[in-house]
């Protein structure tokens, strides 16, 4: 174990016996991990994005990385001029937006919320993107911008395959979305047809994309250096700028700006059982009883779904060994997924000596009367192991880009509510990056609404490359 990491770390110290601490150490030991371990996670994302850009279909499909072309080729350069609209759709709740653009800069943005009635949630697709038409006629009209054409840039949270610029064929509907049509037909057709058969709706739809390449949208906006863009929440994603040289299955332009933003899909990194070396048995019990058993097999490692569920694991693991809360636990915290990641997050938070958060969580989990000073220690000791490794491995995926890139400055663009909200994460992820990267200055940069803003930006700079 490397030392920068271990700067932050919590020690297991002023335990009751030095015995207990060396039980406690064995079972805890595995997720630590080696510098080894995780130079070989990088050695292998490298050579599995390398296969999904391949011009081989045997080879891209031997990868766990779908490495996914978006078709945006250029970011925002301060030269952005007009009214651009965002639709957002990532669940039942909904976004339209209308964001100005006066050279390069934002200088209005306007939102508003709608939601998918429950019945059309279950109904055709074309019950769905009447709705979102009626809703988009709605915003027009209320901003008193309905007689305009206007761009509109299109978040589509939900598993796709681009096909263009502006085609993403839909591959299944996920969250509470159980239509019966709408599978394998592009979203943006559907949304056209839903706002020709209203007849009242002057927009242009000019691209689709997801929230990760929303945030790197939304951080070149902010910084021009940025070249990467990940989403660190419930989930993970990363999507980042490629040259087309590399990129050896582009059948696209080969015009100037010769680049082309790539979403990795690397949420679902080692799904092929490229990452099992990692696994701990906290990690294959997560996955057992997770909603997508061998699927998404990185971020479970990490993500805020998964977070706090591995934390849980442990210290039921510590209670079975009668090392934790009497050997007895609770209920609650017998239960799978109780202890959440803000549980997490809130214990991280506090400073040494401090225990009114941890405290609080033991009285969430009816585990106080069971809790004894050690298992103060024990709780902060494994939420800051479950941290570090979160930060390795985060930390480690972005340098497999950084020095992909190879670029002396790079700007990261990060959303999610993990990275918002866990103190530690960006400091413990920065060291991490300096380690396998000294020679990039790199930034990790907070971009809000990469799914909203970022799509209006998209729709700018789409905008801008036609004028050209």
């Amino acid at each position: 174990m490397s030392t920068q990491d271990g700067t932050k770390r919590r020690r297991l110290e002023h335990l009751e016996t030095p015995e207990k601490g060396k039980k406690i150490q064995q079972i805890v030991d595995v997720l630590k991990l080696s510098e080894d371990d995780i130079t070989r996670m990088m050695r292998v994302m490298e050579e599995e994005m390398k296969m999904g850009l391949s011009k081989n279909e045997a080879t891209r499909k031997a990868s766990s990385l779908q490495m996914e072309t978006t078709y945006v080729r250029s970011l925002c350069d301060g030269t952005e001029e007009g009214d651009f609209l965002a639709l957002d759709l990532g669940g039942t709740n909904f976004r339209v937006l209308l964001v100005q653009m006066r050279s390069g800069v934002c200088t209005k943005s306007v939102s508003r919320n709608y939601n998918v009635p429950n019945e059309k949630l279950c109904g055709t697709a074309d019950m769905v993107f009447d709705h979102l038409a009626e809703s988009i006629s709605k915003f027009l009209k209320e901003e008193n911008i309905a007689d305009q054409r206007l761009p509109l840039g299109f978040t589509f949270s939900f598993p796709m395959v681009q096909e263009g610029l502006k085609k993403g064929v839909l591959v299944t509907w996920t969250k509470s979305f159980k239509c019966t049509t709408g599978v394998g037909q592009d979203a943006v057709q559907l949304l056209e047809e839903a706002i020709a058969r209203r007849g009242d709706i002057l927009v242009d739809i000019v691209a689709v994309l997801n929230d990760t390449t929303g945030t790197l949208m939304a951080g070149a906006y902010l910084d021009h250096q940025c070249q990467i863009g990940a989403i660190l929440g419930t989930g993970f994603n990363v999507c980042y700028v490629e040259r087309l040289e590399n990129i050896k299955k582009w059948t696209g332009e080969i015009e100037e700006p010769k680049q082309v933003i790539i979403d990795i899909e690397l949420g679902a990194f080692g799904d092929n059982g490229s990452l099992d070396f990692l696994k701990t048995e906290y990690d294959v019990e997560v996955n057992k009883y997770s909603n997508h058993v061998g699927s998404f097999t990185f971020e479970k490692l990490f993500s805020g779904m998964y977070f706090g569920e591995i934390v849980r694991l442990v210290l039921v693991r510590l209670i079975d060994q009668g090392l934790a809360f009497s050997g007895e636990g609770s209920e609650e915290l017998s239960e799978r997924w109780r202890f959440e990641t803000s549980f997490v997050t809130d214990i991280e938070s506090e400073k040494d000596g401090e225990n009114t958060n941890v405290e609080k969580v033991f009285q969430s989990l009816n585990l106080t009367t069971v809790a004894s000073k050690d298992d103060v220690h024990i709780v902060k000791y494994v939420c800051s192991l479950v941290s570090i490794r979160a930060a390795q491995l985060v930390g480690a995926g972005i340098s497999v880009l950084l020095k992909h890139i190879n670029k002396p400055e790079v700007t990261v663009a990060l959303d999610g509510s993990l990275y918002r909200y866990h103190p530690k994460l960006h400091d413990l992820m920065m060291e991490r990056i300096r380690y396998h990267v000294p020679e990039t200055q790199c930034k990790l940069i907070l971009a809000e609404d990469g799914s909203g803003k970022g799509a209006a930006f998209v729709a700018s700079v789409v905008a801008r490359s036609q004028r050209s």
